[in-house]
């Protein structure tokens, strides 16, 4: 990119939106597995009768005083293995529903080397629902279906719904348990903490109120914090499995039981630093020109405190930036044996590495400032917290306290145990919620960009890595949808042989680094994590066991000022600190931009190091390997002066638009807009001046996602899905009509339902990036051929607010950004200076 910095340029206009149909034509297989009707639906029946009796003996049971009961039953239904169940029949699309999901749990298990899944589905039963099941039954035995014809098919009435069925018997607590198999459900007498979910009913506030006077009248410990989602609210409990089958069992909301998140061994435990060189920072304090004032752009770290005394964060920090979720027991201050984890962020966070800091003669100016927000003291020895409302907590009141200023959040306190295969959370469903912000305010001022690491592996054996990276899954919450995950690379490589004979960098120059974790062995329909990775440093290897040594690290400042000045830092929680300085340097350049930009634009400007790609063209990967990649380093390094700026030969377009993804369509909803972009394109100069010469064109789109957490909200389940809606985009193709592209868009353009065909896009990552909601991809290709490639389509896909329509949310209109790029690497043409021209001459007529 040549050195000559432009900004951006924003969009106003150049898109039309118009109405969308999915064009595409899905046949789905048959996959309903064969029964002999007579047995199969006698077995159905009777199963039914037996969970219908044990409702009607339920009343008949006397209960303690001041317990209540609901007229209802929770049911399990398990399919045959290797055939799904037909889901979207288990559950009356209504306010009170006679029959409910609760939750939906996959089991898996290997038959000659062939992987094969069966679905445990807990529902909410009246004695009304179970009747119409046990007529389902009826007909099934006694009905065939007919063609549109009207001609008897001799199929059983109810086959596609009952005949994947194996069994249907009432359900135990065990069956809400959705963490096993890898945390085993907690025996019947051990009290412990439970994370529990509640389906949200239309008397929300009474309903709760039974749920706790339940609770506490057979002796339940109940949490002050709740976590409110569009469908559930969460609460931590205190008890035992008796207690809560005793007491939840009566009721008819609880959706799931969870195991709470506890925080992982995130902290640096390298406690060796530099010389104390006093005057290195003395230099470094006389270098510093900060320019601060009320209004800006603040980096609030989430986080074990910070000690603001330090001279380096001082004028960046002032004391009513702290803040502490339990200030008179934790205080406000990185104390306690967090080893100077959060002033270690701080430092990075302002500075960078703070090596290349103190190597440089030149001045360093700093615009933005710190908040702190202490959510973790490791000392504190009371019951575990509930991470997701703490998170919720920080965020809103670090908001209140100074609205006017724009955020950068920066969370670096993850759990490892478990992100179950990229499974949304408590904890990550409140970061994504935070994100999102309000649903009633178009504009969406409180959307918020939220930076958290991905969480460190450790690494202690030379065999260990890489596979235990690939093995080893990013850490709560950072599987959120709309945060930017921000894993770990590495660019130090370099081992003083007189101070460490025989040791050698274990991770080679631009790989990622030993402490990156990956979401390389999530379920496929999870998001992309990490998104990006920033320096995380290294460790060193003596071809056996591994060792942390200081020249392999980033440096920051220590907490233990004036005693100790630097520290050597790093793993994902430095990574995310970088990541976060570049974040708040991006929303003071551009304040007007929307969270979802900023995010977009560093992801937009991440490049892949040869070391990653393994000396190969990225051109040349596999769908495989170039899912493997994704899930491991993201969309790799952001280029800093790529995300701030634009050159004469690197053209950036960012338009910022509001879409209505779906329409109701009857009792049920449909796809309502897209929208089309004819860009202001250089086609002269790419035609003639770049004819045969290369350009690529990178197309980045970000948005944010209302969440709607819970296990029913599986892949699997089609008719559920966790984020509120998505989006993706198209290209023209270099020979294609308006007209026909538009028609292989949207089956709305014309009568037709052609299949939507992505063949003529040379997409590099192509179909792999369609995971989350920030997704990218890039073409090469000739200058002749990119001068017809101006006109790109943002369309939507699935979401909760199109397949659950009693949420009411199917009017609703949502955000995103698009970001274009048209670069070359020939430096002396100008792509930007006709677009530019052509735009402000719009403007200003």
């Amino acid at each position: 990119m040549a050195s000559n910095q432009k900004s951006h340029i924003r969009l106003e206009g150049f898109a039309e939106g118009l109405n969308y149909e999915y064009p595409r034509i899905v046949v789905i297989a048959s996959n309903v597995k064969f029964q002999d009707r007579t047995t199969h639906g006698t077995r159905i029946k009777t199963q039914l009768e037996t969970v219908r009796n044990q409702l009607l003996q339920n009343r008949l049971e006397d209960l303690p005083e001041g317990i209540v009961r609901d007229d209802a039953v929770y049911v399990e239904f398990t399919s045959e293995w290797g055939y799904p169940l037909k889901f979207e029949s288990l559950e009356q699309n209504r306010d009170q529903p006679q029959y409910a999901i609760m939750n939906i749990k996959e089991e898996v298990r290997e038959i000659q080397g062939e992987q094969q899944e069966r679905y445990h589905v807990a529902v909410m039963m009246t004695e009304g629902g179970i009747s119409k099941f046990i007529h389902k039954a009826e007909e099934y035995l006694t009905e065939n279906t007919k063609n549109k014809l009207g001609q008897d098919t001799g199929k059983p009435k109810n086959g596609d719904l009952l005949n994947n069925i194996r069994r249907i018997q009432a359900a135990t607590l065990k069956s809400f348990w959705t963490d096993g198999p890898e945390i085993p459900f907690p025996s019947e007498d051990t009290v412990t903490w439970w994370e529990a979910w509640f389906r949200r009913k239309e008397d929300d506030d009474a309903s709760i109120g039974r749920v706790l006077q339940n609770l506490k009248g057979f002796g339940v410990e109940i949490g002050m914090t709740e976590l409110i989602f569009p469908e559930h609210k969460v609460r931590l409990i205190r008890g035992t499995a008796l207690q809560l089958s005793k007491s939840l069992m009566l009721l008819d909301n609880l959706a799931e039981l969870r195991k709470p998140q506890e925080i992982a061994d995130f902290l640096t435990h390298d406690e060796s630093t530099h010389e104390d060189h006093v005057e290195w920072l003395d230099d470094l304090i006389a270098r510093v020109d900060p320019r601060i004032d009320r209004n800006s752009v603040l980096i609030c770290l989430l986080d074990s405190g910070v000690n603001n005394n330090h001279p380096l964060i001082a004028p960046f920090l002032p004391d009513p930036h702290l803040h502490s979720y339990k200030p008179e027991d934790w205080s406000t201050y990185d104390s306690g044996a967090s080893g100077g984890h959060g002033t270690g962020v701080a430092g990075l966070a302002l500075y960078g590495d703070l090596v290349d800091a103190l190597a440089s003669p030149h001045r360093i100016q700093i615009a933005h400032g710190l908040e702190s927000f202490k959510i973790i003291e490791t000392n504190d020895p009371n019951a575990p917290e509930f991470y997701g409302p703490i998170t919720e907590y920080a965020c809103t009141a670090t908001f209140i306290d100074r609205p006017d200023n724009l955020r950068v959040f920066c969370m670096t306190v993850t759990a490892k145990d478990f992100a179950f295969r990229g499974r949304p959370s408590a904890w990550s469903s409140a970061v994504d919620k935070i994100a999102f912000g309000s649903v009633y305010d178009l504009d969406n001022p409180d959307a918020q960009l939220l930076i958290v690491s991905g969480g460190n592996v450790e690494i202690n054996n030379l065999e260990d890595h890489p596979s235990k990276n690939y093995l080893e899954s990013v850490h709560d919450p950072a599987q959120a949808y709309n945060c930017l995950t921000v894993g770990s690379y590495t660019r130090k490589d370099r081992v003083d042989q007189s101070l460490h004979a025989g040791w050698a960098p274990l991770a080679q120059n631009g790989a990622m680094a030993p402490s990156n974790s990956t979401s390389t062995t999530w379920e496929h329909q999870w998001p992309i994590k990490p998104d990006i990775v920033m320096e995380g440093g290294n460790i060193s290897t003596n071809g056996i066991f591994t060792a942390d040594h200081a020249c392999l690290k980033v440096l920051t400042a220590d907490k233990d000022f004036p005693h100790d000045l630097f520290k050597p830092f790093g793993d994902t929680s430095g990574a995310a600190a970088l990541a976060a300085k570049m974040a708040a340097e991006l929303r003071t350049a551009y304040p007007n931009y929307w969270p979802e930009t900023i995010r977009g634009l560093m992801v937009h400007s991440a490049e892949w190091t040869d070391a990653m790609l393994g000396g190969r063209p990225i051109a040349n990967f596999r769908e495989s390997n170039m899912r493997t990649l994704l899930r491991s380093v993201g969309y790799g390094v952001p280029n800093k002066e790529k995300a701030m700026f634009s050159a004469n030969n690197s053209l950036t377009l960012i338009a910022e638009r509001f879409i209505q993804p779906y329409q109701p369509n009857g009792s049920n909803a449909k796809y309502k807009d897209y929208h089309l972009f004819t860009l202001p394109w250089p086609a002269d100069i790419l035609g003639d001046q770049l004819y045969d010469q290369d350009v690529t064109l990178k197309v980045t789109l970000s948005y944010f996602i209302e969440p709607n957490p819970g296990s029913r909200n599986k892949s699997y389940a089609n008719t559920y899905h966790y984020h509120s809606h998505s989006l993706d985009f198209a290209v023209i193709k270099a020979n294609e009509s308006l007209d026909n592209f538009k028609r292989r868009v949207s089956a709305a353009e014309e009568s037709m339902n052609e299949e939507h065909d992505g063949s003529g896009e040379p997409w590099i990552i192509k179909k792999v990036r369609s995971r989350g909601s920030v997704s990218k991809d890039f073409i090469t290709m000739s200058g002749a051929d990119m001068a017809r490639r101006n006109v790109i389509a943002v369309y939507p896909k699935g979401g909760w607010y199109k397949t659950r329509k009693k949420m009411n949310k199917v009017n609703s209109i949502v955000r995103y950004s698009l970001i274009i790029s048209v670069e070359t690497p020939i430096t002396d043409v100008d792509l930007y200076t006709p677009v530019y021209n052509y735009i402000e001459n719009i403007v200003s007529t």
